[in-house]
């Protein structure tokens, strides 16, 4: 999928679902996703905490903004200086009418980041939005806009399936090798300074070849899409499991936050 046909993609995705679930586990029910987002708000809090940075006095860049999750996110840790970015234009009108004491452009960040040239941020986010950049020269390309946004000592947050195997690429995502985003990271100037979980029941765990976790995610993603009710029961059966399990644990068998910081020039 291109640059064009990405845009188209998400553009008609947006369109007909400018929800959670539009941006999320499109597959699964919304009263599920919502469990999804509960969770991911959870580890996005933890994760603005780690970086150290006081986010009331910091100038934040959210890449990907979507439907707004992680601008509430970011309001709610009582940021400021808020600017959001995203691929599709739907996004960019939804958000600036929503938000309008925030700044929002279209900018598809695997190419170019004109629209914001002469910024440099303190902290961006990109949450569950780069594996879907499927090609590796784009997504290097967006790894060094973002590193290029970002003033020395500042930190990028990302949430990605950081695999223990090799990148498996596919038609609207790409899950990529630690040791290759590692290696992506380092030559665009970024240190990767820790990595926790961000799901671990909750998603499919592409990171694991251990037949119960995946029989597990089967009979949950069964489960969750046969409807509200249904999905609604099942996650908040696995609510609190999956908060001891992403707040005890080091490793996740699916999508993890990685903390980066910009080496000093």
């Amino acid at each position: 999928m291109d640059t064009g046909e990405r845009k188209t993609y998400w553009e008609s995705r947006l369109t007909q679902q400018f929800t959670l679930q539009g941006v999320g586990y499109i597959g699964l029910s919304d009263a599920f996703n919502a469990w999804l987002y509960r969770v991911k708000r959870h580890a996005f809090h933890r994760a603005a905490r780690d970086t150290g940075v006081d986010v009331t006095k910091a100038e934040v860049l959210d890449i990907g903004s979507g439907t707004g999750f992680l601008i509430d996110r970011w309001l709610e840790a009582g940021c400021e200086n808020l600017t959001g970015v995203d691929l599709t234009q739907i996004s960019v009108d939804s958000l600036t009418e929503k938000y309008p004491q925030c700044q929002f452009h279209q900018v598809d960040i695997g190419e170019s980041a004109e629209a914001l040239r002469g910024r440099q941020f303190d902290l961006i986010s990109s949450f569950d939005v780069l594996y879907h950049i499927v090609d590796d020269a784009s997504f290097e390309r967006a790894i060094s806009n973002i590193s290029a946004l970002l003033k020395p000592g500042g930190i990028f947050l990302i949430s990605d399936n950081f695999l223990h195997r090799d990148t498996i690429h596919g038609d609207t995502q790409t899950n990529r090798s630690l040791e290759y985003m590692e290696k992506v990271f380092s030559g665009a100037g970024l240190e990767m300074i820790s990595r926790r979980p961000q799901f671990f029941f909750l998603n499919n765990p592409i990171d694991s070849t251990n037949p119960l976790l995946r029989f597990s995610w089967r009979v949950t993603a069964k489960l969750a899409s046969m409807g509200n009710l249904t999905g609604f029961l099942v996650g908040a059966l696995l609510y609190p499991l999956e908060l001891f399990c992403i707040s005890t644990l080091t490793e996740s068998p699916t999508t993890e936050v990685a903390l980066c910081r910009k080496r000093q020039a």
